[in-house]
């Protein structure tokens, strides 16, 4: 594992004009990780040097952490000073003024809600933007996710995607240990999952729990809810919502019924807390 100091991530993120959440929302990690990142704390290991990489391809990866050679990530000096000094390397806004990242001018809006937003960071690889519900955001979500107003005062996430995809996607920050086992498939504390919502007509038929391991739930009563759906009553509309935690005591198996909940989305990518 590496450990640096006079990186300049700070550099970047203030020419970006976004904050420290959202800058390390673009990374993939809390906020409290990336102060350590950028006080050189924090030890970069394969799994981050592959986040920020992919976060900033066209960033050179030994300017940004050891403050080494050209900024532009191209093959020689002479390309590397035109890349710094030409359009190439543009800042995309994201509403409010701010801007994301040194990405192509071209932000596609998926649907006429533009639920989906991408980012072309290098060819066939985009960053697609979601809306990140919180922990704190959790309760005003129940009653607030139909409204524009509410929505649009989420901070964003961003995950990378290979493709353009259709249909609503959101982020959800994971609270408690429920769905930790001590394994690599555990989803801990801190851990943003981001899951496309199923729409409500196909609740009617059996949910693809062997394709999805994992599922929130919004429940009316219950709040937001993270689980594997261990069975589904298609008939009763009923599903059986299993932790991973062994304490069954503490995190028993429960089932609840379709009519008391408001959204379900399958989990498609897992941001760890690092």
């Amino acid at each position: 594992m590496e450990t640096y100091l006079n990186n300049n991530f700070e550099v970047l993120r203030l020419e970006m004009k976004v904050t420290n959440r959202e800058f390390a929302a673009i990374l993939g990690v809390r906020e409290q990780v990336y102060s350590r990142i950028k006080k050189g704390e924090y030890p970069i290991g394969l799994t981050m040097k592959t986040r920020i990489e992919n976060a900033f391809p066209q960033v050179n990866y030994d300017w940004l952490l050891y403050n080494r050679g050209n900024r532009g990530n191209r093959g020689n000096r002479e390309k590397r000073e035109s890349f710094v000094q030409s359009d190439a390397v543009s800042m995309v806004s994201v509403g409010n003024g701010k801007s994301i990242g040194y990405f192509s001018d071209e932000v596609k809006f998926m649907d006429e809600n533009k639920n989906n937003i991408f980012f072309e960071v290098s060819p066939g690889r985009y960053l697609m933007q979601t809306k990140l519900v919180t922990e704190k955001a959790k309760a005003g979500y129940l009653s607030g996710f139909s409204d524009s107003e509410y929505m649009d005062e989420l901070p964003a996430h961003f995950i990378t995607v290979n493709e353009f995809h259709r249909g609503v996607y959101r982020s959800f920050e994971v609270s408690g240990d429920s769905m930790t086992d001590g394994t690599d498939a555990s989803v801990l504390d801190g851990d943003i999952v981001t899951g496309r919502l199923i729409k409500r007509e196909l609740w009617l038929s059996k949910f693809h729990t062997h394709k999805y391991r994992y599922w929130v739930i919004v429940h009316r009563y219950e709040g937001v809810i993270i689980k594997e759906i261990s069975h589904h009553d298609v008939e009763k509309g009923i599903l059986t919502l299993h932790s991973l935690n062994a304490d069954k005591v503490k995190y028993p198996d429960f089932t609840i019924t379709l009519d008391d909940v408001d959204q379900i989305f399958n989990v498609v990518d897992i941001s760890r807390s690092l």
